[in-house]
């Protein structure tokens, strides 16, 4: 799939996510990231990107399971729905959204 936005676009996005991370991490806007990990917003790479960011010793990583944050439920079905995938997976990395309320709520009581 084509990327939606251009790659000087794509560019001043990371540059500008790196920066507000290090401004909130330790004070300083930089485009040198101490924690040089990334996630393309809508897992939205090109080869062009994800090139930039090899280059700049950044990895990329996805996620393997989403909690389907787009639906409505209750904490308590989030978890049991999230549980369920990790378990039938047996492994992966766990998307969640935060902004979300009943992912929030679910956080707490999240098996670690």
């Amino acid at each position: 799939m084509a990327s939606k936005i251009s790659f000087e676009k794509a560019k001043e996005d990371i540059d500008r996510g790196i920066a507000a991370d290090e401004m909130a991490l330790h004070g300083i806007s930089t485009i040198a990231p101490s924690t040089p990990f990334l996630r393309f917003r809508n897992f939205d790479s090109t080869p062009k990107t994800l090139d930039l960011l090899q280059h700049r010793g950044i990895f990329v990583f996805g996620a393997d399971l989403g909690a389907s944050v787009w639906e409505e439920m209750t904490p308590g079905q989030e978890l049991k729905l999230i549980v369920s995938r990790f378990n039938a997976e047996g492994k992966g990395i766990i998307l969640f959204h935060d902004a979300k309320a009943h992912t929030a709520a679910m956080m707490p009581v999240f098996p670690r």
